[in-house]
């Protein structure tokens, strides 16, 4: 049909021509006539500016709803805010991140249909990232008030924090079993860590922040603190490591740390409204018994 319309276009143009060379030079009013009818004739054989405008919206409305189908289809970005937190948030000998904690968040990706992308950062700029909505979601932070405005923890707690240790120099003479016994003293802490409620609220006790626990180890080493408090099992794993092995000592004192660990995910996430997605997903982990296995390995391992 395509075909028998263009042909007919053709020979209608053809006809036209041929009427308008056929008249005669000495009537000019009537050649005039035959071009404005051939003009207008011809103009008809085309589409109008409106239907024109018609087709091109409705090609760029077909564009677009197969670029919205595409987008749809490609899996959507879970930006993971990685503070390194050994040995549960590490990197390996290649510099990917790696450890239980890391796992569990890949697992997670993986059931929800998520891509898995890492912005590695200290924790200060981590909580940063969550609160102005560049990450999506982080592991091992602890709940305040104040975090609890930007961050959004999600139940169930996926484990139970295990005690605080504290460390100090080898040699070292003074008896730190008592809480008052680091009054006297100064502490080394992580900056942006909150370690136990009663430690936290402590005015008297003067601390000295560093942006790992790794720079409070060297600090103590090299006697700018007095004792550090740190995680059992992440400080039990440098004191042991070939950096300061002989060099620190265990204290006598620990504390509970009450907090249970949880995942949050950021209030300003584009995955907000997908918060319960993700809590099926853990409590689903925490059924069938992924999270203990990841855990319970890297915890017989440091023993």
């Amino acid at each position: 049909m395509h075909r028998h319309r263009l042909r007919a276009r053709h020979e209608n143009g053809k006809a036209l021509k041929t009427a308008f060379l056929q008249q005669p030079n000495s009537s000019g009013n009537n050649k005039n006539h035959v071009i404005r009818n051939y003009r207008i004739r011809l103009l008809k054989t085309f589409p109008s500016k409106t239907t024109v405008k018609k087709l091109t919206a409705l090609l760029l409305f077909v564009l677009s709803a197969s670029a919205l189908a595409a987008a749809q289809a490609k899996p959507q970005a879970l930006v993971f805010a990685y503070n390194a937190f050994a040995p549960w948030k590490t990197f390996d000998s290649q510099g990917q991140p790696a450890g239980p904690y890391t796992d569990i968040v890949r697992e997670l990706a993986r059931r929800m249909h998520l891509s898995l992308r890492f912005l590695p950062c200290p924790l200060s700029r981590c909580l940063a990232a969550m609160q102005n909505g560049k990450a999506d979601l982080m592991i091992g932070v602890q709940n305040t008030p104040q975090r609890a405005r930007y961050l959004d923890f999600l139940d169930p707690p996926f484990a139970n924090d295990n005690r605080l240790a504290f460390y100090q120099r080898s040699g070292d003479s003074r008896n730190i079993s008592h809480y008052a016994d680091l009054l006297p003293l100064t502490v080394g802490v992580v900056e942006g860590v909150q370690y136990q409620p009663q430690f936290d609220a402590d005015g008297r006790i003067r601390r000295d922040a560093g942006p790992t626990v790794e720079s409070s180890f060297r600090k103590l080493v090299a006697g700018r603190v007095d004792v550090l408090i740190d995680n059992e099992q992440q400080s039990a794993l440098l004191a042991s490591s070939e950096e300061f092995a002989g060099r620190v000592q265990r204290a006598r004192l620990t504390l509970d740390n009450p907090h249970p660990n949880r995942l949050a995910l950021a209030r300003h996430s584009p995955l907000q409204p997908e918060k319960a997605e993700f809590e099926h997903a853990l409590r689903a982990m925490l059924a069938d018994g992924t999270i203990s296995r990841l855990l319970a390995f890297e915890r017989a391992r440091i023993r």
